[in-house]
């Protein structure tokens, strides 16, 4: 049985989604590389809500917020992502959203023209990446960053 599930936010994810949004760890590796302003995490968090992309992981028991994972357009570019709260690093979390997320998706999304970048930096998700069995293809830079790009597997 799974310890999470995925589900599109909702309001009542709105404080634990921006303090995570705000926290300097997590913000590490995504977006502008630091924590969001309060304006800019609330900003973030409602055009999550309103225009759902990604999935909210949250607690399967609890229904408790955990992060965010799936697919979102960035510069006309799909990005499959996924972040959470520090407190749930660890865990196998991120792996197991990442799993529910990509076979939810796999009907209606051609994951060999979506490729996952990680930062060399980020040891957490290149270990996400390969127990998930994605196929690193290419090094290179984005955002000024150095790692690889990762393709998914289904």
């Amino acid at each position: 049985m799974s310890s999470v599930k995925i589900r599109y936010p909702e309001e009542r994810d709105r404080a634990l989604a921006v303090e995570m949004l705000r926290d300097a760890e997590v913000m590490r590796f995504l977006g502008p590389r630091r924590p969001l302003t309060q304006i800019e995490a609330m900003d973030w968090f409602d055009d999550a809500l309103h225009k759902p992309s990604r999935f909210v992981i949250a607690d399967a028991k609890t229904d408790e917020f955990v992060g965010f994972c799936g697919l979102k357009k960035i510069n006309d570019m799909w990005d499959f992502g996924y972040f959470l709260r520090s407190e749930f690093w660890g865990r196998g979390i991120a792996t197991e959203a990442c799993r529910i997320a990509i076979e939810r998706l796999s009907n209606q999304t051609d994951f060999s023209k979506i490729q996952v970048f990680i930062a060399d930096d980020n040891k957490a998700s290149k270990r996400v990446a390969e127990k998930l069995g994605w196929n690193r293809t290419q090094s290179g830079y984005n955002n000024g960053e150095f790692g690889h790009f990762y393709l998914i597997a289904p």
